[in-house]
């Protein structure tokens, strides 16, 4: 687990321990040894947290300083007397910069749950502070947080704690707010929201099927639906054509599958597949490249037209037929003597209509017989789904 704190108390703002609070979390992640690593920040500047964000892919991101109901308050670079107030707005701005979207997300600053419409962007499980907080209360909540989300419990139970500990030294524990952007419960459904960092709007993947599942995977809900929401991000672009049963990896040994008409409406989450560790490296591996390549063949813009053979999409036609080439030079050649060695011979007459197909696609491009190109493109990927299909390996026995 990594972790970025930062800390800022400009010279104009009332002083607060965070010396306290950051020899609480310092001692915790000692106590942890190699499994815990803290990055920390002192008298915070802008200009150190875009640079830390950067370079960092941090599973948790703390702020802990002055707030108002405006943003917070962060260190100036010019050495003056006076803080910078930064909004969340822009604070949510750098935050999307990082290349990994935080598990966690905390500001532990005075008036920082007023800001939650915004802040609640920064990760899937966002802690605020509601009104102004004393400085007892915020290192204790510190305290009881880390010392349970360092030993691998939830955020739930590691926020819980917390609040139980604010609770027996009767200290206000109203001040700390959990909000959980992942699991989102409508009336009698549930989903989960993949927020992709391009130009693009959310994801919102409807969990009724799989509801039941979820603590069946060894890992906590909330860490199940935190990988689910940062993988699709990866795969966002197979969500432009409609799809049914999509296998798209979520996590080690995990997949789901996922079926949409519109994925602007909703994607739902049809299944959820956990392969048996017992299943060979090269398996496995030959496995993903098929199933990773099939799903960028699938989501090839022509298939979205709704004449694919007109002449004017011809430059559609050339894209996917050159992703085709691609993909059976590639892997569907390379991989047929791995169809032996693994006991998968009977794939061999598709993997041999994939590379006949692909031929006759290159040919009739060539010859401008567009219907013929779309023909043999769908016939390539039929077989190359076939692939997919009979590679998949064995689910673990639960």
């Amino acid at each position: 687990m990594k972790v970025l704190v930062v800390f800022s108390n400009p010279p104009d703002q009332t002083p607060l321990r965070l010396d306290k609070e950051d020899k609480v979390i310092a001692r915790l992640s000692r106590e942890c040894g190699d499994s815990v690593e803290v990055v920390r920040q002192h008298a915070s500047e802008i200009d150190d947290i875009h640079t830390l964000i950067i370079d960092g892919s941090f599973d948790i991101i703390h702020f802990s300083g002055h707030g108002s109901k405006e943003g917070i308050y962060l260190d100036k670079s010019d050495l003056s007397n006076e803080g910078e107030l930064v909004s969340s707005r822009r604070l949510i701005s750098l935050l999307a910069l990082a290349e990994k979207t935080p598990m966690v997300a905390l500001f532990l600053s005075c008036y920082s749950d007023e800001n939650i419409e915004d802040l609640a962007n920064a990760a899937p499980f966002v802690i605020t502070s509601k009104g102004s907080v004393a400085d007892t209360a915020c290192i204790l909540f510190t305290k009881g947080f880390y010392e349970w989300i360092f030993k691998e419990h939830s955020v739930q139970a590691s926020y819980d704690h917390a609040i139980h500990l604010l609770k027996a030294k009767a200290l206000p524990s109203e001040s700390f707010i959990l909000s959980r952007r992942s699991l989102i419960r409508y009336k009698n459904s549930i989903f989960v929201e993949s927020a992709p960092k391009i130009n693009k709007d959310s994801i919102l993947i409807n969990l009724d099927a799989v509801r039941n599942e979820l603590s069946s995977f060894g890992m906590s809900e909330e860490l199940l639906l935190h990988f689910l929401s940062r993988k699709l991000t990866i795969h966002y672009w197979i969500f432009d054509r409609a799809r049914d049963n999509a296998t798209i990896p979520i996590g080690r040994l995990l997949f789901g599958q996922f079926s949409w008409e519109n994925a602007k409406d909703v994607v739902r989450c049809t299944k959820l597949i956990k392969l048996s560790p017992d299943v060979p490296r090269e398996h496995w591996d030959l496995w993903s490249r098929f199933l990773i390549s099939y799903n960028d063949l699938a989501s090839c813009e022509y298939r979205s037209v709704s004449n694919p053979a007109d002449p004017m999409n011809h430059h559609l036609l050339r894209q996917a037929v050159k992703l085709l080439q691609l993909y059976t030079r590639r892997y569907v050649q390379c991989a047929e003597p791995q169809f032996d060695r693994l006991g998968f011979g009977n794939l061999l007459p598709h993997a041999a209509f994939v590379e006949t197909e692909c031929d006759n696609a290159i040919c009739q491009l060539e010859l401008e017989r567009y219907p013929q190109v779309v023909e043999a493109l769908e016939g390539a990927l039929t077989n190359y789904h076939e692939i997919v299909e009979g590679l998949q390996p064995p689910e673990e026995k639960r």
